[in-house]
Parts: C-alpha cells; sequence; structure tokens
C-alpha cells in the first residue's frame, strides 16, 4: 500500500533528513484518504510487564470460567500450590514454545521480511539502513544540521525531525490524526491489516526524491560512516553487497535460530503476566555476493502474553495462554563471517525503524489467523476426572502472588446417592508449603454420621441405634469417637449407651489416595440406668465392633482432590489441626 512508502518518509523525516513546514507541492499527488483511527498510539507497547493486545494466540480473548457460581456452595477442600513452582514450571515450559511461535511458518517472520524488503522499492539496503543508529557521533562527519543537533543543544531536546512529523500530518488527510489512523498498530484485532498488499504502493514511489531532498546526502553519509567502521581489506567488498539490487540479493528469506535472552513472569491478581526478550536469527538464500559467505538478519523482538485460570466446570484446572503479542524492537544486518577470517564484524546496522513497525502488525495479525501456532500447557494437569469416595468440582480457583489456590465443592457418594458436604471456613495453607492439601472436619464426619445409620444391632430381644455422634482430634492427635446408643427392649425404651472410641490416627496422602493406618487403641461404655449394663454390655460391643468396621472401611476409600496431577502431592503426612481439619503438605 502507499502507506508504507509514506512510513518510509516518515523515518526519513525523523532521522533529520527533512525540516517540513508546508506542504510541498508534490504531495497532491499522493491518493487522497487515509482511514482516520485515532484510537491507537504510534509506537507498540514496550513496558516489561505490558498486558499486550487483545489477541488470545492471535485469536479474540475466549476466557473460561474459573467455575460456576451458580452452584453457590461453600468449599469443604482445597489444593495450594506455590508461586515458586508455579514460577519453575513457567520457565521451563514457555521459553522453547515462545520460540517455536516466532520460528512458526504461519506467523512468518522471515516470509514477512521477504516480502517487505521487496516491496518498498528502496533500490538497495543502504538505503533503509538506519541513519539515526548508524551516524552517532555525527558531529565529526559534519552533520550537526542535518541531525537537527545545532551548537551545543541537548540531545533531549526535539530535533528538526520534531517539526518534520508535524509536517508530514498535514501531508496526510484527517490532520494531526492521520498520522496515527495509518499507523493503526495497537496490536488488536486487524491491527496494520493489508500494509503488505501493495495496492498504491508504487504511486508513492516516484515523488519521494522530489519531496526528500537530502536522502543521498544522509545515504553518503551513512556510506562513510560505514567505511569508518569496518576493517579496510573488507569495507569495499560490504559496501558493493549493499549495494546489491534488494531482489538480486534476497530471493528468500528463512529464520535460523531463535533464543529467548529472559523471561520475566509476575504473579497478579487471578492471572500471571509473561514478558520475554528474545533474538531471532535471519539467513537468507540466494545471491549474497563473492565475498561475503554468511549474511544475516537479526530481529530482536518482545514477546508478552497472559497465563489465566481455564476450567470446564469439573474438578480439574487448567493454566490458558490469552493475549499474546510479538512486538519487533529492531532488524538489524549482521555481516558475520568473511573470506578474510570469521571475526564477527563489531558493528551490526540496524535498518529504519518502519521495518520493526509493520513486520509486527503483521506478524500478529498471522498469529490471529494461525491455527498451528499456539502456546498450549497441555502437560500441567491431566484433565481426567477421578471417581472415588468424593466427588469434587473446582469452585473459584484463584492466582495470587502466593501461588494458585483451587476450592472444592464436595459431595459423598453413599451407594447411589450423592450426599453435599457442608463447607465453610477453612484454615490457611502453611507457611513455605510448596504443596498442600486441605479438607474439612465436615468430611469426616460425614463419615461417621453415615457409619452411625449403618450400625444398629439387634441381640435376642435388645436393639440398639446410635443416636448421636462427635468427634474431636486430642493433643496427640489420636482422634476421640463419641456416640450415643439408644437401647430398646421389645419395641420400649430401655436404656442409652454412652461409648467413647479412642482411634490412632497415622494416615498418609499419595497422588489422590489416602493411605490409611487407623488402629483403636481403647473404648469405654457407660450405661443409664446404670443397672443395664450387665444385660447391654454386649450390644454395645457389637454395636462398638460394627462402628469402627465401618468407618475403616470408608476412610480407606477416601480420594483427595488432586489438585494439579504435575505437582501432586506425594507421601505426606496428614495431620490434624486445632479446628479438627485435615492438612497434608509438601
Amino acid at each position: 500500500m502507499w502507506a508504507l512508502r509514506a512510513l518510509v518518509i516518515m523515518l526519513s523525516i525523523q532521522a533529520g533528513t527533512l525540516d517540513l513546514v508546508e506542504t510541498p507541492p508534490v504531495v497532491s499527488n499522493l491518493p487522497v484518504a487515509v482511514p482516520n483511527v485515532n484510537t491507537l498510539p504510534l509506537n507498540l507497547p514496550t513496558p516489561p510487564h505490558l498486558k499486550g493486545s487483545s489477541n488470545k494466540q492471535g485469536s479474540p480473548i475466549k476466557k473460561h470460567p474459573a467455575a460456576s457460581r451458580g452452584g453457590k456452595c461453600a468449599p469443604a477442600a482445597r489444593y495450594f500450590l506455590s508461586s515458586g513452582k508455579l514460577h519453575d514450571y513457567l520457565m521451563n515450559n514457555l521459553p522453547p514454545q515462545i520460540e517455536d511461535i516466532v520460528k512458526c511458518d504461519d506467523v512468518g517472520l522471515a516470509g514477512v521480511l521477504g516480502v517487505l524488503l521487496t516491496t518498498v522499492e528502496s533500490p538497495d539496503l543502504l538505503s533503509l539502513l538506519d541513519p539515526s543508529s548508524l551516524l552517532k557521533g555525527a558531529g565529526a562527519l559534519g552533520l550537526d544540521t542535518v541531525l537537527g543537533k545545532e551548537g551545543n543543544e541537548h540531545s533531549s531536546k526535539p530535533s528538526s525531525g520534531s517539526k518534520a512529523t508535524g509536517g508530514l500530518n498535514q501531508l496526510l488527510a484527517g490532520g494531526t490524526g492521520g498520522l496515527d489512523s495509518l499507523l493503526n498498530l495497537g496490536g488488536g484485532k486487524g491491527s496494520g491489516k493489508g500494509l503488505l498488499n501493495g495496492e498504491g504502493l508504487s504511486s508513492v514511489g516516484k515523488p519521494l526524491h522530489d519531496v526528500v531532498e537530502n536522502v543521498d546526502n544522509i545515504k553518503d553519509s551513512v556510506e562513510k560512516k560505514i567505511k569508518e567502521t569496518l576493517p579496510s581489506d573488507i569495507k569495499e567488498p560490504v559496501l558493493d553487497l549493499l549495494k546489491m539490487n534488494i531482489k538480486d540479493l534476497v530471493l528468500k528469506l528463512k529464520v535460523d535460530q531463535v533464543t529467548v535472552d529472559s523471561t520475566d513472569i509476575t504473579m497478579a491478581a487471578d492471572e500471571i503476566q509473561v514478558h520475554s526478550e528474545v533474538t531471532a536469527n535471519i539467513g537468507g538464500e540466494g545471491v549474497l555476493g563473492p565475498v561475503i559467505s554468511l549474511m544475516q538478519f537479526e530481529s530482536n523482538l518482545e514477546v508478552t502474553m497472559k497465563v489465566a485460570i481455564s476450567s470446564n466446570n469439573t474438578q480439574c484446572v487448567n493454566l490458558d495462554i490469552q493475549d499474546t503479542h510479538i512486538q519487533v524492537n529492531e532488524i538489524k544486518i549482521q555481516l558475520i563471517e568473511t573470506v578474510t577470517g570469521t571475526v564477527p564484524l563489531p558493528v551490526p546496522l540496524p535498518l529504519k525503524d518502519v521495518i520493526p513497525i509493520v513486520l509486527s502488525a503483521e506478524m500478529n495479525e498471522n498469529l490471529e489467523k494461525s491455527n498451528s501456532c499456539a502456546i498450549v500447557l497441555k502437560d500441567f494437569n491431566d484433565c481426567k476426572n477421578a471417581t472415588g469416595l468424593f466427588k469434587y468440582q473446582a469452585q473459584g480457583a484463584k492466582i495470587s502472588h502466593k501461588g494458585l489456590s483451587i476450592p472444592y465443592c464436595v459431595k459423598a457418594n453413599f451407594g447411589k446417592k450423592a450426599v453435599p458436604v457442608p463447607g465453610g471456613r477453612l484454615p490457611p495453607d502453611p507457611k513455605n508449603a510448596t504443596i498442600s492439601v486441605t479438607m474439612s472436619s465436615s468430611m469426616l464426619k460425614i463419615l461417621l454420621i453415615y457409619v452411625a445409620k449403618q450400625s444398629s444391632v439387634k441381640m435376642n430381644d435388645l436393639e440398639a441405634n446410635i443416636t448421636k455422634v462427635a468427634y474431636a482430634f486430642q493433643k496427640d492427635k489420636h482422634l476421640r469417637v463419641y456416640y450415643e446408643v439408644a437401647i430398646t427392649k421389645d419395641g420400649q425404651d430401655f436404656a442409652t449407651g454412652k461409648t467413647q472410641l479412642i482411634i490412632a490416627h497415622g494416615s498418609k496422602i499419595s497422588k489422590t489416595k489416602l493411605e490409611s493406618n487407623i488402629k483403636l487403641t481403647s473404648s469405654d461404655h457407660r450405661v443409664e440406668p446404670p443397672e443395664s449394663k450387665e444385660e447391654v454390655d454386649g450390644i454395645l460391643d457389637e454395636v462398638k465392633k460394627k462402628a469402627f468396621s465401618g468407618f475403616n472401611e470408608l476412610y480407606k476409600q477416601m480420594n483427595i482432590p488432586e489438585g494439579v496431577s504435575s505437582f501432586a502431592i506425594m507421601n505426606a503426612n496428614v495431620n490434624p489441626l486445632k479446628s479438627s481439619d485435615l492438612q497434608a503438605t509438601n
């Protein structure tokens, strides 16, 4: 499109080539209107923990609820994974996949760059080099006025390029907003769409030299600077290469190597923010010249994304990659190897800013369309709904600076009937724990209640039924169970038994299974009226045996919320807390 040529003009102006105050006559030959979209800035976002553009792996954000809130239950269990473990997992898994995304053919880093270089219609690579980067220390070359610095003026003050930018805005339809409209590159859906379609691009090529009078001077100065920088025995061959026609020089580009230089991970409220610095080396296939045996384009990029919680309203929670955004910060020509030796040249040759700007827009548009270029953390959690005595459903999983917390609604499966387990406020996760599982006291209590209902005994003319049950953990962590038994004789109330059981508790958790280890250490009965004790002791012993046996069998069937399969809790002791809740930690 003609917009691309206008961008080249802009970059030349920013480099100090022009000081436009009035609209040159030749501009009337330019295409008339640029869509006036002023909602996005010129520069693509750069902060380290930026949220990025609103595309999910290059597609519109598709958020999955962490859990349905329709049921509104109080959690009776919780799984916790520390932020340190999450960080380690992401650092091990994200960088290789980030490299794959940059390499991905659908994203087209090399292909888009190759098309872009041939589309801009510059005669050679030398014309595409960035004067503002190459001509540092330009005072020695006598280029002070060309670059907009006069005398002792501080470098932070605006150069003539700032005036030129204003002049360029006047050139574009829409006034000062025209430039923003032209560079609709904020990273959102459709940003930069069609920049490389070539529509109207050629119409701007002819008036370029009429508008930019000082381009040849800058080009000559760049050439002079390169001559001063390169070793004497290769300066001429290198300049010959840079002056070769672009279409002859680069027939095809390919991504040779991608390296993630650094990755920063920030735990925020309900999301994890990821920011990576990436370097990509792009090699050329074609006529590279008789002297240069290897030439590469080096691209410095930033890749940002969010990691959020995804759940399909089951017991399984996974991580979902959202808002992936690629920003190309710089494209440089690296002259790596020459006939005279293999020592890398000391100075890279950066291309003009217009190249990375348009390249970023096109790559993000390609990422949006692609179905194959995606980061998927599929090994984080093996989402298979486990079956067992308890059924767990994730309820409002959250990410915080502490880590990942998954509360669960719980139901107990007794035969064909599922009984909701009452929940409530759970104790906090232990300090310094990397993985922990917490189970409410109500889970143990519902087992005791069920066992009590199944522990009725008939003996001769006596019948015993448990009517009340309670439990608590003692200081020695033994479980003390108390229950009352109503005893009838020939259908009439006869006596009330009160039994206390002391149970040693030494269980462990491995993955989702509870390794039960409980023993009945002591028991005693009291009877009212006392004179009936001798007659009912036998039936009370039978109730005790049936109750403990039933509790032991159910306790062995207890299954634990899996949480995250790749970070399952292993060989952890189950510790009773003062609140009578159970907790295990790694």
